[in-house]
This record gives structure tokens, sequence and C-alpha cells, in this order.
């Protein structure tokens, strides 16, 4: 019966241990804030993929701005104590927040020029310009997120 019980409140344990870690995220105002950012950001890439590739309508510039606009919102996404919780953020972020905001520069850099390329109107440049800031992004999701 002890043994029962003893695995019972190691259970317990181990599922507060989670639900915590699930709480902490869902309400810690930073992890919200930049989760919700990066998936405005990944919706206006989604729309300009469907306009660049594959034939859909809309304003490119709406989107490559709604992008700069996003990230210009980020603030200070990543305070200390925004470390908890289930996220897809690596521990590195945190310990090398040098390098961390390096990648940050170069999508914020790679945005502004996808902006310039859809003020322009020319197809081949928002294309090329979509595809740096993708690769910025890639590079950053490499070293910095979980799978």
């Amino acid at each position: 019966m002890k043994k029962i019980i003893l695995a019972a409140c190691v259970c317990a344990t181990a599922f507060i241990g989670v639900a915590y870690e699930a709480f902490a995220a869902e309400n810690n105002p930073a992890i919200v804030h930049r989760q919700s950012t990066y998936k405005v950001v990944g919706g206006h890439m989604g729309s300009l993929k469907s306009i660049l590739f594959l034939g859909g309508k809309g304003d490119t510039v709406y989107h490559a701005e709604s992008i700069k606009a996003a990230w210009d919102h980020m603030g200070k996404a990543y305070p200390k104590g925004s470390d908890v919780g289930e996220t897809r953020a690596k521990p590195e972020i945190w310990t090398n927040m040098d390098a961390y905001m390096e990648k940050g520069k170069a999508a914020y850099g790679a945005t502004l020029s996808l902006v310039e390329a859809a003020k322009s109107g020319d197809q081949a440049a928002q294309v090329e310009a979509f595809k740096t800031l993708g690769g910025a992004c890639k590079a950053c999701h490499k070293e910095f997120r979980k799978k």
C-alpha cells in the first residue's frame, strides 16, 4: 500500500511540475507577447508566399510593412524570468543574448529590404528579399529555437 501511495505522490508531483511549466508560459506576459508577435510575422510571411509564389492576390507592401511593424513592437521580449515554461526558445537565447540579437538585426535588415522591394513593385526584387528574410528567420530558428 505504501508503494502505491508513494507512486501516486511521485506521479502527482511530476504532473504538477509539468502543469506549472505550461501555466508559466501561458501567463508570462513576455512569453505571450513574443509568441504572438512571431505568429503575426509568420502569418504575413505566409500571405507574401501566396502572393509572390502561388499567384495569390494581395498587397505586398501591406504585408511587408506589417512584418516591420511587428518587429518594431517586439520590445524587450526576452527579459530575465521569461525563460521558464514550455516554449520552443532555447536557453542559449539568454546565455548568448548578443548572438541572438545579431540574428534579430539580420532579420530586421532583411525586413527593411523587403519593404523597399515591395514599394518598388519589382516582382524579382520582392522574391529575392522574401527569400533573404526567410533565410534570416531560418538561421535564427536553427540556432535558437527547439524543433
